[in-house]
């Protein structure tokens, strides 16, 4: 008799236990959803050996089409000792690690060594944004894919990218087609693409804001009740600063967080530090330089995959923020960009 996958009872009553918790939400689920939900639950309901190797679920990221709201409810349904869910950039500096390397060891031996250890004990694996823009990207894909496979671990995998778009460069796309294959081959395929957007819809008036989508965008660069910045941060071996820090709040400037030599580790490092962020001094979008723009694309990213509080204070609406980035990666910073409240009058109101 064959262990059933992840020990759970009712397998069969997955897509009912989704969909009401997304009706707790007030989302209501759509045919296309509605059709995403019932493979995740037939696939989850199959015995170990006869189980699908991976998901691989993919759509536009212009408008939200409700794939972390379908991932956010699987995750809440599943048993935490043997789940696991991970963002692209997260876990690659989870496994680069300065801590976890050996001296003079090869990168992927710290790929490999770094799997056993992160994945050790999983049956599911739940990864966002999966993705590959680097031939760097193309060797941990086929390293993740070929340790789950082996491991009977399985991989549920969101994407803005069909699997054919993954690496869509000329020069380095063959070094991640095998893993295409392999995706093609092994796993479901799921297109999640419709017009409901759940990102930019108004927000139901009962719905209970958090996170992320309590933050702000303010079309004024300075707010009038700015409190004073007095401390330095450290982030590795530099500092930042002056910045102003009450408990688990920042107040930081646009020049300190985006126009130094900060990086995607170090954003990830400062977002779990602090769950509320002021950033002040947004210059206009329309001139940004491209490193500029998109350090503070890899900031808003990052506060959108961790949930954390956001108010940005700019000198216009960054409509025309990632004007100089693939239509891919600012089609997304547009569509997470309107979740937050627009404010052009509070500069007024709070100066009456």
């Amino acid at each position: 008799m064959t262990t059933p996958l992840l020990r759970i009872p009712d397998r069969n009553k997955y897509a009912q236990k989704i969909t009401k918790v997304l009706g707790q939400q007030h989302i209501q689920v759509d045919p296309v959803q509605r059709e995403l939900i019932e493979i995740l639950d037939r696939c989850l309901g199959k015995s170990k050996s006869a189980a699908h190797p991976g998901i691989y679920i993919y759509g536009p990221p212009g408008p939200g089409r409700g794939k972390t709201l379908i991932m956010n409810t699987l995750v809440s349904l599943m048993p935490p000792a043997t789940t696991a869910r991970y963002h692209f950039h997260e876990f690659f500096q989870r496994l680069n690690s300065p801590a976890n390397r050996i001296p003079g060891q090869r990168l992927g031996a710290i790929f490999a060594q770094g799997l056993e250890r992160e994945l050790a004990g999983l049956e599911l694996l739940v990864f966002d944004e999966f993705h590959c823009t680097e031939p760097g990207d193309a060797m941990f894909m086929a390293k993740l894919v070929r340790h789950c496979a082996e491991h009977r671990i399985q991989l549920i995998t969101t994407s803005n990218y069909g699997p054919e778009k993954l690496l869509d460069d000329d020069t380095f796309h063959h070094l991640v087609q095998p893993t295409i294959d392999r995706i093609k081959n092994d796993f479901v395929i799921f297109a999640l693409d419709h017009q409901v957007d759940y990102r930019q819809r108004d927000a139901d008036p009962q719905q209970v804001l958090e996170g992320y989508r309590l933050g702000s965008l303010n079309l004024f660069e300075t707010p009038v009740a700015q409190p004073e910045h007095d401390t330095m941060i450290q982030i590795g071996y530099d500092e930042i600063g002056p910045v102003h820090l009450n408990a688990e709040t920042i107040w930081i400037t646009f020049d300190q967080i985006c126009r130094t030599r900060r990086n995607t580790a170090d954003y990830l490092e400062l977002a779990g530090r602090y769950s509320c962020w002021h950033v002040t001094g947004i210059p206009a979008s329309t001139n940004m330089p491209m490193d500029e723009e998109r350090r503070l694309a890899n900031l808003i990213d990052i506060f959108y995959d961790k949930n954390v509080e956001v108010h940005l204070y700019a000198a216009d609406n960054l409509g025309d923020l990632g004007h100089m980035l693939h239509d891919t990666e600012k089609a997304r910073l547009t569509s997470r960009l309107a979740q937050l409240q627009l404010n052009e009058y509070e500069r007024t109101s709070a100066s009456s």
